[in-house]
């Protein structure tokens, strides 16, 4: 995974700000809309949680491995809300097709395939952790 094109991508991403968050959301509910009542009339909070969100993932995505707990939080609040494992590769289309959307040229397909590992490995822990306490009560 080449982590510094992760992170360099995310920063033009991120600069456009409330905008890509709009374009993930519109782009989700559009594609999806059975998901849409997983969430709030209002989505302005929501989509500063999710901006702050992924980029507190990404700008500290070196060191996930050895300290996943804010991702792990996040796969058990996500869980409550009633996401299933299902729900990840919707969201994981919708992130990349934003992604893909602002940075026009610059989306390669070896920057596709690094988003989409580092996405997959993130789903998969906050998968893991939703599943937790399933487990711990069965």
């Amino acid at each position: 995974m080449n982590i510094e094109a992760l992170q360099s991508s995310w920063v033009q991403v991120g600069a456009a700000g409330p905008e890509a968050v709009e374009y993930f959301y519109d782009h989700l509910f559009k594609s999806h809309p059975e998901v849409r009542g997983m969430f709030p009339d209002d989505m302005g909070e929501q989509r500063t949680r999710f901006l702050n969100g992924l980029g507190r993932i990404v700008t500290n995505v070196e060191t996930l491995a050895a300290d996943p707990s804010f991702v792990q939080q996040l796969g058990r609040q996500h869980g409550k809300l009633g996401v299933i494992a299902d729900h990840y590769p919707v969201a994981g289309a919708s992130l990349l097709a934003t992604l893909e959307y602002f940075l026009g040229e610059q989306w390669t397909p070896e920057l596709a395939a690094t988003w989409a590992a580092a996405y997959g490995a993130v789903a998969e822990i906050m998968i893991s952790a939703a599943a937790e306490p399933a487990a711990a009560t069965a």
